[in-house]
């Protein structure tokens, strides 16, 4: 009898060391539930504002061309095309307004982009903060280029991006929009290798990447 004692009174005290490691141990570790993820606004710099602009690229799929943008492709922690690159290359025309509130959300806007060769357009709409193809946020960012311009990049990260209808087909796909104002809202008169100074990126899931690409014609504005 007196060992069965002994056996129960030892097994009590074992349980509660047991809990009490247990209990310290959930103090060290977070409760991952708690934390919470963090906003846009910590995750993408961003300043408000208007952003517009059309015209046209012609990325030629050659990264020492004169017309492609190499010293600007990677600001903004952006990644650099593929190599080689651009994969999407001929004619490529654009037009755009974004307006992108404090929290690094595009509130409203509309992106046309039409790639000629393929006979190919992508359209995305947003209102009322979200995508009207997905009804999801669309997340975008601001930031300073290497070559003392601004740029705009909607549809972060990349992937999943954005949703653009892509016609004619009347399919979706996974997008990324990029632009650089380099004359900081003026009139084009720049010129790089005889190239407007703006520059335009577009990405795209399943059909690749133009590239930063200086324009051929047109203007990006930035109103903020």
């Amino acid at each position: 009898m007196l060992q069965e004692h002994k056996h129960w009174s030892v097994v009590p005290g074992l349980l509660v060391v047991a809990l009490l490691a247990a209990c310290n141990q959930d103090r060290l570790s977070p409760d991952r539930s708690l934390l919470g993820k963090p906003s846009l606004k910590e995750r993408q710099p961003c300043t408000p504002g208007k952003w517009t602009g059309g015209g046209r690229i012609d990325p030629t799929g050659n990264r020492l061309a004169g017309n492609y943008d190499n010293a600007d492709e990677p600001s903004g922690g952006q990644p650099a095309a593929p190599d080689p690159a651009p994969y999407m290359t001929g004619k490529v025309t654009f037009g755009f307004n974004v307006f992108l509130g404090s929290d690094c959300v595009v509130t409203k806007g509309e992106i046309q982009v039409n790639w000629h060769p393929a006979k190919l357009a992508w359209h995305v709409s947003i209102h009322d903060n979200v995508d009207a193809f997905d009804n999801q946020p669309v997340s975008a960012s601001t930031f300073d280029d290497n070559s003392g311009g601004r740029c705009l990049v909607v549809g972060l990260p990349f992937p999943p991006g954005m949703t653009a209808r892509v016609n004619p087909q009347g399919g979706f796909e996974q997008v990324q929009f990029e632009v650089c104002d380099n004359d900081r809202g003026g009139a084009q008169n720049g010129r790089i290798n005889g190239f407007h100074v703006d520059a335009m990126r577009w990405r795209a899931t399943d059909h690749g990447d133009t590239g930063l690409t200086y324009l051929t014609g047109g203007n990006v504005v930035d109103h903020s």
